[in-house]
This record gives structure tokens, C-alpha cells and sequence, in this order.
């Protein structure tokens, strides 16, 4: 048996030799006297339980805010069948996303796919693109838990002044997880898991509450798609809420004890747990709701509770309304601790290798977590979040924005897919996506498809927000990065060995 390394990765010059003692899950460590880890290395904890809590906490904020704008465009229908299309588009692509992260189990996920199927600069633009993705997905969901916590004083003390609630229990949330994520990975992981067992009983709790109130003749409006095909189109934008961030889990590969188990695993069954979740939530608020137009408003950012108070009026059911709404709070935590977990491993990710300033790309000597990753991500995340004291379209703006940025990457990243089943045939890959090549090509279809619609129908302040942000970002690999990215950019194998031959293509 040949026992030469079959994958290397690009070689890029660094800056010091390799030290003994230095490789470690195939990472450059900066190794102590004593041989512990050093400061770029990466706790392992997480197991199949944990990555299925990380990918259903992660998207489960979906099911309580968000997409509800879908149905004021398309009606109920026309918001299930932009939902159907959105499922299948996701459940494609966790399968073949799996694929890539077991085969490449770094923190960096896209950032790691981009560069060895192509170069750094592609690497740099999935980076970069799912940063945005996550970034703009923490602003939305720690502004609509705002929102969440507001619907609650307001029902008990009418009166109170929704944009300093909002903003103040947004800017209190971002602080909280801060804190939870800075302590490590371990404990957030645990925290996170009953976080969802919470989120989970609170959608379970508002089905069944609402089960006097469903009527089915209000899912069969006249006409059955009161906006056509056109809304059916214009609802998937919103749709696609559901379920973006799911690939967030890839992130944790690195932190996975065995990625090859847990990440397809843990990625399935969070994504059959949340199609089934997406599912009964669209059919009991289209048929409990008494006007899925009022429901439909995309700057309505509590539409459960709202469902539930014209299922459950009046003062005598104030406690159980109350209770649901505490409880649902969780599902809007919950993923926002998910969101912020992402946000830090990426930006770490892009730090470690060069892309973004270095002192991102370092953990804590103890804790073993990300922590100017984690600040800095708070830190842009409570900005916006006083912007939206001044501008209450913000959280529409974040979760479309957050939809768009992630549609370019997904397609990216089936590219890159393609790309190393070609060139790379013979490597290692302990899991394979499959009915391939048809099902990642219907990812890459599916993924262009939403992204040309964002361009033809949605509000130019998101394609002029996310253009802006992708010139941010180009602009400073071009400027800052680039000129560096040699002698700071760690190698990432598979093999746990370096050889000094590039692949053939890259030559």
C-alpha cells in the first residue's frame, strides 16, 4: 500500500518552520514547552446529540419569525408550496454539504472548501460570504427576540415603548450569549441542547393550543394564489428563513470527536426534525390565524403569539398566552446562540488564516474558545441592533440579506464539490453525498434560481447592502490580506502530513 499522502492541499510558505509537536488535527498549533495545545487549537467535545441540538437550535428561531412575510405575498398555499421547494432545496443540501465537512473537518468550512478546490480567493469569498450569512442572521434573530420579550410586558403593562424594549432586550441578549459563548464549547453545546428541547415544546405547545382555532376552508383562499405564481416566486425569499443556517453545523466538524459520524448524522436528523416542524407550523397558523394577510406582515416579528391570542382572547387566558410566549423565547436564544457560534468559528476561521486581522484567529489559553471572534461578532451584532431603534425595517433587511449571502455560498460551494470529485478522485472522502451528481446539481440549480429571483423582486436596500458588503470585503483581501496570506495562512490537511507538491491543476 501506498502510504504518500493522496490529497495535499496547496503549499503555502509560513512564516516559522514547523516545529515538533506542531500538527494536531491537522492544524498548526504554536506547541508549548510541555507539548499542550496552543493558541489556534480547538477543543473536541461535540458528538451526533450535540450536532443535531446545534443544527435544529441554530434554525429553529425559522419557525417563530421571519417567514411569515412569505404568507402575506403568496397566501397559505402559495407560502407551502415556496416551502416545499425550499425544503427539498435544503435537505439536498445537507447531503451534500456532509460530504465536504467530513471530508475537510476545520473550523473554517467554506473558507477550507473554496481554497483547496480553487485558491485562496475563493476561499476567501465563501469565507466572507457565510460571515455575512450568520452575521446578519444574529442581527434578525437577537432584534425579533427583542421583539418577542416586548409582546410579553406589553400584554401585561400596556403602554411600554416597543423600540426601547426591543432594543434594550436585543442588546441584553447579545451580551448573555457573549459571555455563555466566551466560557466554551462544551457549555454552550449543553446549554444549547435544553435550549431546544424548550423551543421544541414550545412549538409543540402552540399546535396543540391552537387546535380549537384551526379552520381548514382558510387555507383555500379565492383565488387559491392570491398572488399568482408571481407571489408563490416572491415567498421564497421568505421561505427560505426556515431553515438557513443549518450549515452552521459544518463548523463544528472541527470540534466533532468523529466528524465522519456525527456531521452527516446530526445534519440529517436536524433536517428531518426541522422540515416536520416547518410543516405543521405553516398549517396551523395559515389555519388558526384569522387573516393571513394581518399574520403575512413581514414586519410583524411575534406572529405565533399573535395567532394564539385570536385563538385564546381576553384577559382569562392571559397566563397561558404568557407562558407560551416565555417559552418561545427560547426557540429565538436558542438560535441565536447557534448564530453566534457560527459567526465566531468563521470569522476565527478567516483570522487563523490570514484573511482577517490575526488576533480573530486565536482561543483562549484555558477555555479554548474564539474570544476576539466571539467579542468582535458581538460587538457589530449590537450596533445594528441600535440602528434598529432608529429603523424598524432592520430586521426584515437582516433576514433577507442573511438569505441572499447564503445563496451565493451554497452554490459556491457544490461548485467546489464538482471540482474536487474531478481533480481529487482518489481523496478520502468517509462520507459520499448521495444520487450524486443529481442531487448537488439540483442544489446548484435551486440556489441560482432563489438568488436571480432576490435580484428581480426584493427591495434594492438589500442588494445594495449585501453588494456593499461584498465590496467591504473584497476590498480588504485585495488590499490587506492578499499580500499575506502566504507566510500566515495555516495548512489545513487530511492526511495529518505535509508533502511539498501542490496539485497538478494549481501548478
Amino acid at each position: 500500500m501506498n502510504d504518500q499522502p493522496i490529497d495535499p492541499l496547496p503549499r503555502y510558505e509560513v512564516a516559522d518552520p514547523v516545529a515538533p509537536g506542531a500538527i494536531e488535527t491537522g492544524l498548526f498549533q504554536a506547541p508549548t514547552e510541555n507539548g499542550a495545545p496552543g493558541p489556534i487549537a480547538l477543543h473536541k467535545p461535540l458528538r451526533t446529540g450535540h450536532i443535531w441540538a446545534l443544527g435544529v437550535g441554530s434554525v429553529i428561531t425559522g419557525e417563530f419569525f421571519g417567514w411569515n412575510g412569505g404568507l402575506g405575498v403568496a397566501g397559505p398555499i402559495g407560502m407551502l408550496l415556496a416551502s416545499l421547494f425550499v425544503c427539498g432545496l435544503y435537505m439536498a443540501w445537507v447531503l451534500s454539504l456532509a460530504e465536504l465537512a467530513v471530508a475537510m473537518p476545520f473550523a473554517g468550512g467554506p473558507l477550507a472548501y473554496g481554497r483547496r478546490a480553487v485558491g485562496p480567493w475563493l476561499g476567501f469569498l465563501m469565507g466572507w460570504s457565510m460571515l455575512l450569512e450568520c452575521l446578519f442572521a444574529t442581527i434578525g434573530t437577537a432584534i425579533a427576540t427583542g421583539g418577542y420579550v416586548f409582546f410579553v410586558l406589553e400584554s401585561v403593562a400596556p403602554g411600554a415603548d416597543e423600540r426601547l424594549v426591543t432594543t434594550a432586550v436585543a442588546l441584553g441578549t447579545v451580551i448573555l450569549f457573549a459571555v455563555l459563548q466566551c466560557l466554551g464549547v462544551g457549555t454552550q453545546a449543553r446549554v444549547m441542547e435544553w435550549m431546544t428541547y424548550g423551543a421544541v415544546v414550545a412549538l409543540v405547545w402552540f399546535w396543540v393550543a391552537c387546535i380549537p382555532g384551526i379552520r381548514i376552508e382558510r387555507l383555500f383562499t379565492d383565488p387559491i394564489l392570491p398572488g399568482g405564481w408571481k407571489g408563490v416566486l416572491l415567498a421564497i425569499p421568505y421561505a427560505i428563513w426556515w431553515l438557513v443556517i443549518i450549515e452552521s453545523v459544518a463548523l463544528a466538524a472541527e470540534e466533532a470527536s468523529e466528524p465522519h459520524i456525527a456531521i452527516p448524522r446530526g445534519l440529517a436528523y436536524a433536517q428531518v426534525t426541522l422540515i416536520i416542524l416547518v410543516v405543521i407550523t405553516l398549517f396551523v397558523v395559515s389555519s388558526a390565524g384569522e387573516d393571513y394577510r394581518t399574520i403575512g406582515d413581514p414586519t410583524l416579528a411575534f406572529p405565533l403569539p399573535v395567532v394564539y391570542r385570536q385563538v385564546w382572547p381576553g384577559p382569562s387566558h392571559l397566563w397561558h398566552l404568557m407562558s407560551f410566549s416565555v417559552l418561545a423565547i427560547c426557540g429565538m436564544v436558542a438560535s441565536y446562540n447557534g448564530m453566534i457560534f457560527a459567526v465566531s468559528r468563521q470569522a476565527f476561521a478567516l483570522g487563523r488564516a490570514g484573511y482577517l486581522p490575526a488576533f480573530l484567529g486565536r482561543v483562549h489559553p484555558e477555555r479554548r474558545t474564539p474570544r476576539a471572534a466571539i467579542l468582535s461578532g458581538s460587538v457589530i451584532t449590537a450596533l445594528f441592533v441600535i440602528v434598529n431603534y432608529f429603523d424598524t425595517d432592520m430586521v426584515t433587511i437582516a433576514v433577507l440579506t442573511c438569505n441572499l449571502t447564503a445563496l451565493v455560498w451554497y452554490a459556491l460551494a457544490i461548485v467546489c464539490l464538482f471540482l474536487l470529485r474531478w481533480n481529487e478522485p482518489h481523496m478520502p472522502r468517509p462520507y459520499r453525498v448521495p444520487l450524486y451528481p443529481v442531487l448537488p446539481a439540483a442544489v446548484l440549480l435551486m440556489s441560482i434560481v432563489s438568488a436571480v429571483i432576490y435580484g428581480w423582486a426584493q427591495d434594492q436596500t438589500v442588494l445594495w447592502l449585501t453588494v456593499g458588503m461584498y465590496g467591504v470585503g473584497l476590498a480588504y483581501y485585495v488590499c490587506l490580506a492578499r499580500p499575506h496570506l502566504a507566510a500566515r495562512e495555516p495548512l489545513e490537511i487530511t492526511s495529518g502530513k505535509f508533502t511539498a507538491a501542490a496539485p497538478p491543476w494549481k501548478s
